[in-house]
């Protein structure tokens, strides 16, 4: 039986990852990673095989990483990264993972972003550890942008009015499954790009809007919004992220992220059924009225 390492699974991604796993996992033995010990014992409650893993504690990777074949690696939103993801690989080589599934960014690998070329950092050093890899790299998650939608009827864009490709969560986590259940064999090597649907964000307010039956609102706002916010964040790795967030959105605005600009559905290349759009999205998780 071939086990499974998920690491992020109660995000937003790495819990609907969990969820598609579900109880049958079709030849995978799941062991879910959280750095809360609560949610470990949780999870051991229900069944589940779960660990503590918390990426800043190098040494917690061993224990969580025996017996594992396969992972899905994400790390959270912090310069930290760089140092969380060489030391986790490194471990990952040790013990013996067949294949590395990471998430990363839509980049271009010529985009003057700081958090970007940590991804693609990141990414070749997967490469060269010898181990499996398979890429997968979402473009604007719908489902964080619109995560207070369902309670206020609005949401926010820090990239004014430009128009960027949109990814569901659901899909990103459908095509991690798929890969992780399908291993290396099919799937090393590959880069997966997951965009698809090019939206403004007052365009997905009119998409919304018809599909609710309800004004749902859009507030524009821009890269100077955002750092504004970015300067109050504690956390010098956190601080450090967000401020090559507030880069991209300066870029976007600038007309220099065409390379997000763009429809690539590799969501049909992995599952044979094309992307799921902003309004099948609202259908699915916010409900109709047609």
């Amino acid at each position: 039986m071939v086990r499974a390492l998920i690491l992020g699974a109660t995000g937003r991604v790495g819990s609907r990852l969990v969820e598609e796993l579900g109880s049958d996992h079709a030849g995978l033995e799941v062991r879910l990673a959280t750095r809360r010990g609560e949610v470990a014992d949780q999870w051991r409650a229900q069944g589940r095989e779960a660990v503590v893993l918390d990426l800043d504690r190098p040494e917690h990777f061993a224990q969580a990483l025996e017996g594992v074949d396969r992972v899905f690696l994400l790390t959270g939103y912090t310069a930290d990264m760089l140092y969380q993801s060489k030391m986790f690989v490194d471990a990952a080589a040790r013990a013996g993972v067949e294949h590395i599934v990471h998430l990363g960014v839509f980049g271009s690998g010529r985009d003057m972003i700081p958090h970007f070329s940590w991804h693609e950092l990141i990414e070749t050093y997967i490469q060269a550890s010898g181990i499996a890899w398979t890429h997968l790299h979402p473009n604007v998650i719908t489902d964080t942008v619109l995560a207070t939608v369902a309670e206020t009827g609005s949401f926010t864009v820090s990239w004014q009015e430009s128009a960027l490709g949109w990814v569901c969560a659901a899909d990103i986590a459908a095509v991690a499954a798929a890969v992780l259940r399908e291993g290396p064999a099919r799937h090393g090597g590959e880069n997966y790009w997951l965009s698809t649907e090019v939206v403004t964000g007052p365009q997905v307010a009119e998409i919304l809007s018809e599909v609710m039956g309800d004004e749902i609102t859009c507030s524009v706002s821009g890269p100077d919004d955002l750092a504004a916010y970015v300067g109050s964040i504690a956390s010098a790795g956190d601080r450090l992220y967000m401020e090559s967030a507030v880069a991209t959105m300066r870029q976007t605005v600038l007309g220099n992220m065409e390379f997000q600009a763009v429809v690539r559905d590799d969501v049909q290349t992995v599952l044979g059924r094309p992307g799921t759009t902003v309004a099948q999205w609202a259908r699915q998780n916010l409900g109709s009225v047609n």
